[in-house]
């Protein structure tokens, strides 16, 4: 559709945080099939509630993180998560307006990053079910609902949140990108 001849643009063209490139498919795919095994070990006996943590690369925890940390800030995330991000990015500075608890946010088409999330089996379903057919890169399709299906106009009654899956960012967060020590081949150009 849409998304396949923007892939052949000259990588100068090509939207920052949202064309496919190479390494966002590689990317993607990794995360595909992480959200498989969750889904296979559930199936073979791993706990309807296993929680598991997702780590990319770039990853880095902030000073003070442990455990403790973790828990404290989980037990502020509302009950019906199926993928919580540690960090990320809010492209369109919006974030606030989805606040939820003193130190939680719901996901929206703004935010970006799958640097580090915890994700259940229900999330790894929903994630693998809104990623399959692939338009953007794998966080556009986790938290932009209206690009899933190409770009089309916003319907009457379409939101801003994103319900699939059901989602929810820390903020302040407790990981960063370590923009700095990992050059992207991801985006089409380097971080700001």
């Amino acid at each position: 559709k849409e998304a396949l001849p923007r892939y052949f643009l000259p990588q100068e063209q090509k939207l920052f945080g949202t064309d496919l490139t190479d390494g966002s498919i590689g990317c993607a795919m990794s995360h595909m099939l992480i959200w498989r095994d969750i889904i296979l070990r559930s199936a073979s006996g791993s706990p309807p509630d296993a929680t598991f943590l997702v780590i990319e690369d770039d990853c880095e925890f902030v000073q003070n993180f442990s455990e403790a940390l973790l828990e404290e800030r989980l037990a502020e995330v509302p009950s019906d998560w199926e993928i919580v991000y540690l960090g990320g990015q809010d492209l369109l500075r919006r974030q606030q307006d989805y606040q939820v608890a003193p130190r939680v946010r719901r996901l929206y088409k703004g935010f970006r990053e799958t640097t580090a999330y915890l994700i259940n089996q229900k999330g790894a379903k929903a994630c693998l079910e809104v990623t399959i057919p692939m338009h953007w890169q794998v966080d556009t399709h986790l938290n932009d609902e209206s690009l899933r299906e190409g770009l089309k106009p916003s319907k009457p009654g379409d939101t801003d949140f994103t319900m699939n899956p059901r989602g929810y960012c820390l903020f302040p967060p407790i990981v960063a990108q370590a923009r700095d020590q990992f050059p992207t081949d991801v985006q089409p150009c380097e971080h700001d």
